[in-house]
């Protein structure tokens, strides 16, 4: 690849970054407020919710842990949160009295059908925006954002 266009693509991913940024700030994109108890809510927190939504008799700190790629100690805190408004309860088995399990309050099986409509428009944006591209292109595009994921695991130093 030529000079130029690395620095186009370098560009690019710059501009990226700025108007996501420029987004994140103007809409409080990373936590949504909405009626339930007028709380602003993480994106960890709604996906705690729906997770317990959709499996109902397992989850527990180490499911949610695993499902969402964080750690422990960030669970407890979201979880902490999710029990102090009243969005879940947490729970013990009969069988195990020393495993905690976690159940959705009304309120937080609201917030559970908020989060799934907030994924399925993003996930309609997305489908129409990925419509305008190929099926090689496609593969470029997710070949590169597989990379970066990676960089950005592996504490990458060069991303801003």
């Amino acid at each position: 690849m030529k000079t130029s266009e690395i620095e186009k693509a370098i560009a690019a991913i710059e501009n990226f970054i700025v108007q996501r940024e420029k987004k994140l700030k103007s809409s409080n994109y990373t936590s949504y407020k909405d009626s339930i108890d007028g709380n602003k809510w993480t994106l960890t927190q709604m996906h705690i919710v729906s997770l317990i939504k959709n499996n109902p008799t397992r989850v527990n700190n180490a499911f949610l842990a695993k499902s969402l790629g964080i750690s422990r100690p960030a669970v407890s805190k979201a979880i902490h949160t999710l029990i102090e408004k009243n969005m879940i309860i947490a729970e013990k088995k009969i069988s195990n009295q020393k495993a905690i399990y976690y159940a959705l309050t009304d309120s937080g099986h609201k917030l559970s059908i908020i989060h799934d409509k907030l994924h399925q428009t993003a996930k309609e944006r997305y489908s129409k925006l990925l419509d305008q591209f190929s099926e090689s292109e496609l593969k470029v595009i997710i070949r590169f954002l597989d990379a970066w994921s990676g960089q950005i695991i592996q504490g990458g130093k060069d991303d801003e």
